[in-house]
């Protein structure tokens, strides 16, 4: 619920369909903090899709963030940094940094956050929009939406599954009713999300509903090798959240009731049981329900959803290395287990492909050969066949490739691209991955990826100045945007040539 005042000793108001705002210059930006998208889903609206806000009188105070969603520890603490922020239900607001809240119609930047649908916050200080809005002459947006059980429980009876992904549909509809009264202009949305938000725009781009509100994405570290779970495994995962609970299956209505603080502890607890070894999936999921997500994400590509979307996609070269540096059971397995997960996904062929890695890795480690494998099965090679797909079809696609090495010895991994693109390094002090960075370096590379993320969001492309000439992925020539030391587009920098029996 918004607070709200009698009257506005600021002059920074803006009207929108549901009320007034007041907001609050930083830095030269005028920003919009704590914004209702959508009702409160407490009390009878937990488990419910996203319902309207409700209108308000006199001014609503803009300038606090509100809590966000519920969560555990983000199972990337040792890598990103952790945070500590208030949780609540009341967590469907999103904020918005404009330069100036006019009639000018800039463009529009709406970033969904990622963490595995389990974690994090579009209002978290690491997605600070107010780069982009200076340097841009842009209108950002990040939104915040359910997590966990409370936004991906799937359990007949209690909870349809997949309301995260309402609450963004339900935040995008918001952005096209309002955004102009904040300076954007709703006809030029670009929507840009990394891991889990990238893997949700890519849902969003197939369902039909979604038509015509956002008309760019960008995609980073989508993990295509996870897109969702089916209905039946959703719905055992449930059943073993009751368990964990220590609930019968009649008993399920009392997950309506419970503190969050119960769920969030016992989601943990379900997440722990379900860890396979080399699997990072979390539990609770978007699942194809045929309604809300209506299929497999690959065939609706191919048969044209999305067409109209400009679409920029890529990946860091080693993902998976966030992961595997502290799992234990990886660490620990016998080259037996290494080689078992290969042969799962190649069958006969699996030799070959485990000898190539091996070949091509200067560490034969198992997290070196198993995050070799997992970064291209999960994120590389969907990324491509996705970009092949669009060019088949005529769809320019851009593609990069991360290859930037964190000092601190994490290698090119998830989550390393972030503050480049955001180019708000300010904002990461005391982020693990980063510990020891040159900023000199650093500033000419974030300088590249930040300019570029404008200039896709303005235009469609992602050429500007200060970068090389980056031209569409085509499946002969697979040129590629190289963002490291030295930056430049590369003919397959992946070396596809030996992965012709990949999977899929």
């Amino acid at each position: 619920m918004i607070a709200t005042t009698a009257t506005a000793p600021d002059t920074l108001l803006v009207k929108t369909e549901t009320g007034v705002l007041r907001g609050a210059h930083e830095n030269g930006i005028a920003v919009f903090r704590g914004v209702p998208y959508a009702a409160a889903p407490v009390g009878e609206l937990r488990f419910s899709p996203p319902q309207p806000p409700p209108a308000w009188d006199g001014v609503g105070d803009a300038t606090r963030d509100g809590p966000i969603a519920p969560q555990g520890r983000s199972r990337l603490a040792h890598i990103m940094g952790d945070f500590e922020r208030p949780q609540s239900e009341d967590c469907l607001t999103l904020t918005i940094w404009t330069p100036a809240p006019d009639a000018a119609k800039r463009p529009v930047l709406v970033w969904l956050h990622g963490g595995a649908f389990s974690s994090g916050a579009g209002s978290l200080p690491w997605y600070s929009g107010e780069r982009f809005a200076a340097n841009g002459d842009m209108v950002v947006v990040s939104i915040n939406y359910r997590l966990g059980a409370l936004g991906f429980l799937c359990l007949p009876g209690v909870s349809q599954g997949n309301l995260g992904l309402l609450d963004q549909v339900a935040a995008l509809e918001f952005v096209r009713a309002n955004i102009a009264a904040f300076g954007g202009d709703p006809e030029n949305v670009t929507v840009a999300g990394q891991s889990a938000g990238a893997a949700a725009i890519v849902i969003l781009m197939t369902m039909p509903r979604v038509r015509g509100l956002f008309r760019r994405a960008i995609l980073q570290s989508t993990p295509f090798g996870r897109m969702a779970r089916t209905l039946n495994e959703a719905h055992r995962i449930g059943r073993r959240l009751l368990e964990v609970l220590s609930l019968a299956p009649a008993q399920a209505v009392r997950l309506r009731s419970l503190p969050f603080a119960e769920l969030v502890r016992a989601q943990g607890e379900v997440a722990r049981l379900e860890k396979k070894f080399a699997d990072t999936f979390a539990p609770f999921w978007p699942v194809i329900d045929g309604n809300v997500y209506p299929g497999e994400v690959a065939p609706a590509l191919r048969a044209g959803a999305g067409a109209g979307i400009d679409t920029m996609i890529g990946t860091t070269r080693e993902e998976m290395a966030a992961f595997y540096c502290v799992d234990e059971q990886v660490a620990r397995a016998e080259p037996a287990a290494v080689e078992a997960v290969f042969a799962s996904m190649f069958k006969s062929d699996w030799r070959h492909c485990y000898d190539e890695i091996r070949r091509t890795r200067a560490s034969n480690s198992n997290a070196a050969l198993l995050g070799e494998l997992m970064t291209q099965a999960g994120f590389l090679m969907g990324s491509l066949r996705m970009a092949e797909g669009r060019a088949d079809q005529g769809h320019p696609t851009y593609v990069y490739q991360f290859d930037w090495q964190s000092p601190a010895g994490f290698e090119s991994c998830h989550c390393l691209e972030i503050p480049f693109v955001f180019n708000n390094f300010a904002n990461w002090t005391g982020s693990p991955m980063l510990k020891g960075a040159d900023p000199d370096e650093t500033r000419g590379l974030a300088e590249a990826m930040h300019g570029a993320w404008i200039a896709f969001a303005r235009n469609g492309k992602p050429d500007h100045p200060r970068l090389p000439a980056w031209p569409p992925y085509e499946r002969e020539g697979r040129m590629t945007m190289r963002f490291d030391r030295v930056i430049g587009p590369v003919s397959d920098p992946a070396g596809l040539g030996w992965r012709r029996p990949w999977p899929g």
